[in-house]
């Protein structure tokens, strides 16, 4: 394989999404790949660059088939820019032929298509929400994001909250249940769609809350596995997932971090705040890659004006623009505490409840829900008289 296609191939496959496979590169193109696998078991899949063209290329892809193993997917990537050979190598069982140079999100793609169940349902976008320390804010700016996104788009929006002693989630939306994460992640060999529905909280008709029992009786021992298990149920469910994350940097919060579809790291403007988010910003940049990137918010601007570093201070120095800059306003957001609601229930049109939307809109992918406005006329109702009765609006 080329210096340039193994490039291409090593940054397409260090894809989040691809994490958690097992990646091996190796030189030498077809004739190489058949030598190789004459003695070894051959991989899900085989990524492989040639250089021949026309029946050249079909006698060394028979010869590869011959030491394959059943179910193995090949994936080839040539200089030839033949549409007959390509139709003859799909028709051979090759998953995807690559004209070359090819670019680390064509591999990506490729690799991905052939694993993905057609028939699956799409998976609901999560959303995994972080502070760079304690306090910084990130569990207020999740609920607040999940709310907007139940209030935009009419769907059903699921909060987690993973910080098993400390979480907020339920004071944040008033609720109390004796059904909480800890419990749902015991036995995940029984968790399924039924045992779910037990576990999730109403908050409104969009927003649901998978609480934490916040007691320091409460044992942490979430495993990957079976957060991986109770994520796939809950993604299935439910349009948007957010993940509230607690300030901690054990395996499994890391794979939280890496695995969902957007990332957000939350920092606050001093000198300490400016080195936490730029650690936590600049690792998970690295293993994100640049299809996936990680969205920075910094809280509390004007807190402390005479002593905190400005937002430019932060973007130069992270090399991240923030997404958001959120003024400290403890009026707005400790009514909102006290009150057991988000902020856009205090004051819809506060800046803060504005930017929080656009926040949520960012994180959505998608485009804002255009608001149908009732007309003049459907503001009337004709009575059995035949009279124009006008309704009360």
């Amino acid at each position: 394989m080329s210096e340039d296609t193994q490039t291409a191939v090593l940054d397409g496959l260090g894809d989040r999404k691809l994490s958690r496979s097992k990646v091996e590169a190796n030189l030498g193109g077809l004739d190489a790949a058949v030598a190789h696998y004459q003695e070894n078991a051959t991989p899900q899949l085989i990524l492989l660059e040639t250089h021949a063209s026309g029946d050249a290329v079909l006698e060394q892809l028979d010869q590869l088939a011959e030491v394959c193993d059943a179910g193995t997917n090949v994936v080839l990537m040539g200089t030839a820019n033949d549409i007959t050979l390509y139709r003859e190598l799909i028709h051979r069982g090759v998953a995807e032929y690559l004209v070359e140079p090819v670019a680390p999100r064509q591999v990506l793609d490729a690799v991905t298509t052939i694993f993905e169940d057609p028939d699956a349902p799409p998976a609901g976008r999560a959303m995994a929400f972080m502070g760079s320390r304690g306090g910084a804010g990130s569990s207020t700016i999740a609920h607040n994001v999940a709310w907007f996104l139940g209030q935009e788009y009419g769907e059903e929006v699921t909060v987690i909250d993973l910080d098993v002693t400390f979480g907020t989630a339920a004071l944040s939306f008033n609720l109390e249940t004796q059904q909480t994460i800890d419990l749902a992640l015991a036995d995940p060999s029984r968790l399924d769609d039924q045992l779910l529905e037990r576990f999730l909280v109403e908050f409104d008709e969009n927003v649901r809350l998978l609480a934490s029992p916040a007691t320091l009786n409460a044992e942490e021992k979430i495993m990957t596995d079976s957060l991986d298990r109770l994520l796939d149920l809950v993604r299935r469910r439910s349009s948007f997932v957010i993940l509230d994350i607690p300030h901690r940097w054990a395996p499994w919060v890391q794979q939280v971090l890496l695995d969902a579809d957007e990332t957000v790291i939350t920092g606050v403007l001093d000198l300490s705040g400016l080195r936490d988010t730029k650690n936590l910003v600049d690792r998970l940049r690295q293993q994100r890659g640049e299809t996936s990137p990680v969205h920075m918010v910094l809280n509390h601007h004007g807190a402390f004006k005479k002593t905190e570093l400005s937002p430019k201070d932060f973007e130069n120095a992270v090399e991240v623009e923030p997404d958001l800059v959120l003024i400290h306003d403890p009026n707005l957001f400790g009514a909102a505490a006290n009150n057991g609601q988000m902020v856009g229930q205090v004051s819809g049109k506060h800046k803060a409840a504005e930017a929080l939307r656009g926040l949520a809109l960012t994180l959505s992918g998608r485009q804002p829900q255009q608001k149908s406005r009732k007309s003049f006329l459907s503001q009337f109702h004709i009575g059995p008289i035949g009279r124009a009765k006008a309704k009360a609006t």
